[in-house]
């Protein structure tokens, strides 16, 4: 029976499930009136809301599925995307095969497409997911695809999703025209108790599980939504781990304990920012002489700070480096390390080649500032460690990871050795 968990588990909330598979709920079904309503408007263009788990992509989906047929429809994530990868996969799905060997010629394209069709047809829609995630060359295309027009109208209808509002990106430079053609936007809700129940149960049932009480009886499914607060995402996730935690079937509320850190790289523990509904994720807002220019959430284990576009965080300023520097998250620390950079890192003043960053600490790239919010609690261990000298406070840390990381394997030989 325990060999048949996991596979249950991926098949119905795992990366294993059909995604196919749409269970909507009010809000989600709300999301795509919505956005119907904002393609047949005069700005054709609309913004869906929501944090990582509310379910942006499904809902985009389910606009696909709904659209007449015929309806020339791109819809691609924009995660790490530039801007040739952009328009290459748009003109894809479009119906343009043939390779050009410059973004001006896909640019080019694109533009020829939108216009011709939308002065015979309608106008075609292009739907980026996660245009929050993209590279900046990438946010230049997609706001001059925005300004487009035909007969006084837009050639290009445009629907984007997003974490946080556009108002971000829009202060960078980004998306100006996108923003002001998206004269509202539609913030995702999660799901009801009830709703959450009739989840859980559909997607046993769309799995092959004919009673899904079997699996989940009621008071399973209402920790279960106690523990996601709604949000489809993370009751995907808890749902999953309580069937593989379990002894046997129906599962009991004791499966269903809240989910321990157990990502890691190289064998070091990393915090996963899912780990726990609610979690807030650690920060980084980007200022200059004092403006706030961006803000990114730290919901990767690592993330590039540099001039780049590889750069997870890109910040233009000539006295950046192109990669300048890193920052690990742990679950019990934020560790900052300098990539070599020509002109360093400083952190609250301090030249730094590495540290252990708190809420509020403040590094200092070029002329830009990051500031730190919410970083994670500092364990008595890592308290010990700041107070040593930076060389030692990070071999420290390293070799305290190496000894956790031999005692977890130690630990599972064991498990093994009993089972």
């Amino acid at each position: 029976m325990q060999a048949y968990q996991p596979w249950l588990g991926d098949q119905a909330f795992g990366a294993d499930s059909d995604s196919d598979i749409i269970i909507n709920y009010k809000s989600h079904q709300d999301a795509v009136t919505y956005l119907q309503s904002e393609l047949r408007g005069l700005q054709g263009a609309g913004l869906l809301q929501g944090p990582k788990g509310s379910g942006k992509s499904t809902i985009l989906r389910g606009l696909v599925e709904q659209l007449p047929t015929g309806t020339a429809v791109a819809l691609v994530d924009g995660t790490r995307m530039k801007s040739r990868e952009l328009l290459s996969h748009a003109l894809s799905q479009f119906g343009f095969g043939a390779n050009f060997e410059s973004n001006d010629e896909l640019q080019r394209m694109m533009k020829v497409f939108a216009v011709q069709q939308a002065r015979t047809i309608e106008a075609p829609l292009l739907i980026v997911d996660n245009v929050d995630q993209m590279y900046p060359s990438a946010l230049a295309t997609m706001n001059a695809l925005a300004e487009l027009e035909v007969n006084r109208r837009f050639a290009l209808r445009i629907i984007v999703s997003s974490r946080n509002s556009l108002d971000a990106l829009v202060e960078s430079g980004g998306l100006a025209n996108v923003e002001r053609r998206c004269i509202g936007s539609y913030l995702i809700h999660p799901m009801s108790q009830k709703e959450a129940l009739v989840y859980l149960q559909a997607r046993l049932t769309a799995s092959g599980i004919n009673d899904a009480k079997t699996v989940f009886p009621i008071d399973v499914c209402d920790r279960l939504y106690q523990r996601s607060s709604g949000w489809p995402g993370q009751l995907n996730r808890h749902a999953a781990a309580a069937i593989v935690r379990a002894d046997d079937f129906p599962l009991t509320v004791s499966d269903t304990r809240a989910l321990k850190d157990t990502t890691s790289v190289n064998g070091i523990p990393v915090l996963s920012i899912e780990d726990a509904a609610g979690t807030i994720p650690p920060c980084l807002i980007l200022s200059r002489d004092g403006v706030k220019l961006k803000e990114f959430a730290l919901k990767e284990k690592k993330m590039l700070l540099g001039r780049s576009d590889f750069a997870d965080v890109v910040i233009e300023d000539p006295f950046v480096s192109k990669l300048h520097a890193t920052i690990l998250t742990y679950s019990d620390a934020l560790v900052l390390l300098d990539l070599n950079s020509a002109n360093g890192t400083t952190v609250n003043s301090v030249q730094v080649s590495s540290t252990i960053l708190k809420s509020n600490d403040i590094i200092s790239l070029g002329s830009h500032r990051l500031k730190i919010e919410n970083a994670p609690p500092i364990s008595a261990e890592m308290a010990k460690l700041l107070k040593s000298p930076d060389t030692v406070r990070m071999k420290s840390l390293v070799d305290m990871r190496r000894v956790r990381a031999r005692r977890l394997a130690i630990a599972a030989t064991r498990e093994k050795k009993q089972l």
